[in-house]
């Protein structure tokens, strides 16, 4: 879990005040969309706020806010894109662990209603560019900007 984030309570504020959805802005996913693994029905965004390195999330191209409104094409094609993203961040992250979380609703955590499926890998050696200091606890030091470079510049 991230220590200290001071923008995101402005982000939350911010989104309510906007009157619509921040994962359905087309600069919001142009900002943070993992191209090489967007689906027909999910686009896959560098979480902006993450929890460790290589956070990302994995939402409906389609505005949805609750698991029972997905379409039968969307829950097709999720495991698709769920296993195509474990497989890229398991190569870039040299991990076979991962997390998968999703918060449904305002009293569970979840601060945009657009249901989305965090993912982060677990590597065994702890990346560099964190801290371990309680279990379960890092200092992110990667940005979403720094993840989706990464992302670009990973040769299989």
């Amino acid at each position: 879990m991230r220590i200290l984030e001071p923008k995101r309570s402005t982000y939350k504020r911010v989104y309510r005040d906007k009157g619509y959805c921040d994962f359905c802005d087309p600069v919001v996913i142009k900002d943070q969309e993992v191209v090489v693994l967007r689906g027909q029905e999910w686009r896959v965004l560098a979480c902006k706020y993450p929890y460790m390195d290589g956070n990302l999330m994995i939402l409906p191209k389609r505005h949805v806010t609750h698991t029972d409104k997905l379409n039968a094409a969307e829950w097709a094609e999720f495991p698709k894109v769920l296993l195509a993203t474990q497989k890229l961040l398991g190569e870039l992250f040299k991990t076979d662990s991962f997390n998968l979380a999703m918060n449904l609703g305002p009293l569970s955590g979840g601060s945009v209603p657009h249901i989305h499926w965090m993912i982060v890998p677990r590597p065994k050696i702890a990346n560099l560019s964190c801290f371990n200091v309680m279990h379960d606890f890092y200092l992110v030091q990667m940005d979403y900007k720094q993840l989706l470079k990464k992302f670009r510049a990973f040769k299989k």
